[in-house]
């Protein structure tokens, strides 16, 4: 799936693996944040990979995977072209 910039928290709950895509950094606001929950604390056995758009990272990253149960990460953005795990 796709997120949206209007997304402030991404629920998971699925009942596969899952990638969410991140739209571009340039289209936050510098700082505007989100959290990404795994909701069904499944994520151990199937696993949430986020994804930066083309060549931008999240934390030096271009992508990240929750992987343990009910995980959750909070990314904001640099409003250009980065995202930050804090």
């Amino acid at each position: 799936i796709t997120s949206s910039v209007n997304d402030a928290i991404l629920g998971v709950s699925g009942t596969a693996a899952i990638d969410i895509r991140l739209p571009s950094a340039g289209d936050f606001d510098a700082g505007q944040y989100f959290t990404v929950k795994d909701e069904s604390g499944a994520a151990d056995s199937k696993n949430i990979t986020i994804l930066a758009s083309g060549s931008q990272t999240i934390d030096g990253r271009s992508s990240i995977v929750l992987e343990s149960p009910y995980a959750a990460v909070n990314i904001y953005s640099d409003g250009s072209s980065k995202f930050f795990i804090y």
